[in-house]
């Protein structure tokens, strides 16, 4: 089943030692980008994270933010950040010069400031963190992958019934190329005799030169390839997973011989066709785009 490059997902573990948020944002893109934010604590596992990633998501530009709280730290492993205490300490006696203050700066006036005190950073590996870890973040990937698959229903269904409209657009334009042979040589040879004295023509040899031309502008076979490539379209889109890349080859394929049928008739009916034809491929490969 086809899914969407975008999407969300999100997962939450607390147990009695610590607590677990995986948030995951997937957007459209060419290949597969992963961009996780990690704390400092959990840097170790970012290989075996894209890796598990690696094995649900085929396509698009991930980031991945995960919070963690390790809940010891409310026995005390905290530290004090020096450097940032100096930096503000330094801040408020400039303030106090540009301003003229005179009041002694406190204790209170630096509590103000989060940044001061810190948790201790500490590298954790242990078999439980690394279980949770991974099973949250197997939750919050498979709640993208439905949100994913969600988005892929609606993209398929406006993608079918386009697929609809271009049949029925394509049926009305092998009707009307069936007598464009006819048509594109009745109108040569009336040309011709308008300008060569019917004498001077070899009418054998004229209208044996106007069949090879009016020959040339039958699009006969660029309707049939075009119906083949629609059939080819929806079995890819019902029956595959992975459909990005194969459905860009075939909307490729079905502009080249859009073009080839717009090229080859001069028939006005047709051209009105070949417009609605146009814009709705490219519609569908506009669509396309967003799937994996």
């Amino acid at each position: 089943m086809p899914r969407s490059m975008t999407g969300f997902g999100r997962a939450e573990t607390k147990n009695g030692r610590f607590e677990i948020t995986v948030e995951i944002r997937s957007f459209n893109n060419r290949y597969l980008d992963i961009s996780l934010k990690l704390p400092k604590s959990l840097n170790n596992y970012e290989y075996l994270l894209k890796e598990q990633t690696k094995k649900k998501i085929l396509r698009g530009k991930l980031t991945v933010g995960i919070n963690f709280k390790n809940l010891s730290l409310e026995n005390g492993d905290f530290r004090l950040n020096r450097e940032t205490v100096g930096f503000y300490l330094q801040l408020l006696e400039k303030i106090k010069m540009y301003t003229g203050i005179e009041d002694h700066i406190t204790l209170d006036h630096l509590l103000q400031f989060k940044e001061l005190i810190e948790p201790e950073d500490t590298i954790f590996e242990d078999d439980e963190i690394k279980t949770v870890l991974t099973d949250t973040f197997e939750k919050a990937l498979n709640n993208l992958d439905m949100m994913r698959k969600h988005e892929a229903d609606n993209i398929c269904s406006d993608i079918y019934s386009r697929l609809e409209e271009i049949k029925t657009v394509l049926k009305s334009i092998s009707e009307k190329v069936k007598d464009s042979p006819r048509l594109e040589l009745e109108k040569l040879y009336n040309r011709l005799r308008e300008r060569i004295s019917k004498k001077e023509v070899d009418k054998d040899r004229l209208e044996l030169e106007l069949a090879i031309i009016a020959d040339r502008v039958d699009v006969t076979e660029e309707c049939i390839r075009l119906f083949s490539h629609l059939d080819l379209f929806k079995n890819v889109l019902d029956n595959k997973d992975e459909v990005g890349k194969q459905l860009t080859f075939l909307l490729q394929e079905m502009h080249r011989e859009t073009n080839t049928i717009g090229s080859k008739t001069s028939d006005i009916r047709i051209s009105h066709e070949m417009i609605r034809l146009k814009e709705e491929i490219e519609k569908l490969r506009e669509q396309v785009q967003n799937l994996e």
